[in-house]
């Protein structure tokens, strides 16, 4: 009697077991072939059927990016029945080839499916092109990036531009500091000509580092705009030896993050963090800097020998209220730690 008991409640197991949704889809790829990127958004639609024995689920779907949304028939699938599952992708400010993942969690199991196509670009105006103007000369940018400037070198960067006038125009340049060389080339613009802004950065001149800002006004005839000179002067290791390499300096911070909770605006907070040079020669401190005037940062000492440990200290005036995350960079010498962030974080009420 007990063996057929025990053959019984094997057979219910194994039926329960063999009794359960499985979702089939027609297809798991789709490839939208060409589109354009000012079509607007693009759908396709997954079609599955629930070949198993109970009701199918879609829990959620899944995707690899925000440009894709997803949308699923909702209610349960019954056996046989099909449903869906629609993949819509927006194509606007992504040109080229593009392919996105979705992934289908049902109460059966996941499946993956796929969309891919190539976005047409689309053809972009003079004045998308070329967006900061002064009077008939437009420019790619307001900004021009100088990356990676050697701190005891120069480096020259050129922006190009457009006259997009009927004659010829002169472009001025003032209020340049020093530092900074820029030509206009050529020096006269003929109507409808493009040409380029040669900027050379001489930090050598700049004595500084880390991120710096120098604001030029740019004039043509009566018409005047403020170009930005955005330069990252970086100090170069590339050429030390492995020996050189072996004595440098070595910072090793005890922490990089102090977490104030909840303080009350209008306060005050000090946090503060130990600087230990662990390596062989003298550790410099180059700039400290702070991206909120609400942070005052002081340091023990700017340079620290081998060995030897400074405190850096920050304190917050909490002039704004809600969730707060204030970054400070120092910049040393270490070949390593070229730059380290520390930060100051909590609630301000």
């Amino acid at each position: 009697m007990k063996k057929t008991v025990s053959l019984l409640v094997f057979v219910a197991m194994a039926v329960c077991a063999n009794a359960q949704a499985v979702i089939e889809f027609a297809k798991t790829k789709h490839d939208f072939g060409s589109i354009k990127e000012t079509g607007g958004d693009v759908s396709h639609v997954f079609t599955f059927k629930n070949t198993g024995q109970t009701p199918l689920v879609i829990n959620n779907v899944e995707t690899s990016c925000g440009c894709t949304s997803p949308a699923w028939t909702k209610e349960p699938v019954q056996p046989g029945k099909s449903g869906t599952v629609t993949a819509t992708f927006n194509p606007s400010g992504r040109p080229g080839f593009f392919e996105k993942k979705l992934t289908v969690k049902t109460n059966a199991s996941e499946i993956p499916l796929t969309i891919s196509g190539n976005v047409e670009a689309k053809v972009l105006t003079v004045e998308e092109q070329y967006p900061f103007a002064i009077d008939k000369l437009r420019m790619k940018s307001g900004t021009l990036e100088m990356y990676r400037v050697p701190a005891m070198g120069n480096k020259t960067e050129n922006l190009e531009f457009i006259n997009t006038g009927t004659t010829p125009i002169v472009v001025n340049f003032e209020n340049v500091p020093e530092h900074i060389s820029l030509v206009a080339e050529p020096v006269s613009i003929p109507a409808g000509t493009k040409g380029t802004v040669k900027c050379t950065y001489n930090a050598l001149k700049k004595k500084d580092f880390g991120t710096t800002v120098d604001e030029i006004t740019v004039r043509v005839k009566d018409s005047k705009n403020t170009l930005k000179i955005r330069a990252n002067i970086e100090e170069d290791f590339s050429k030390l030896t492995p020996a050189e390499l072996e004595k440098a300096p070595v910072l090793k911070a005890d922490n990089t993050n102090y977490k104030f909770n909840t303080i009350k605006k209008g306060s005050k907070v000090t946090g503060k963090f130990e600087i230990t040079n662990e390596g062989k020669t003298d550790l410099i401190i180059r700039k400290i800097s702070s991206e909120c005037n609400c942070i005052k940062a002081t340091v023990g000492d700017m340079s620290i020998k081998p060995g030897k440990t400074t405190v850096l200290q920050l304190e917050l005036t909490a002039n704004e209220t809600g969730s707060k995350f204030y970054a400070t960079t120092i910049i040393t010498n270490a070949p390593k730690q070229r730059e380290t962030v520390f930060y100051m974080n909590g609630t301000v009420e």
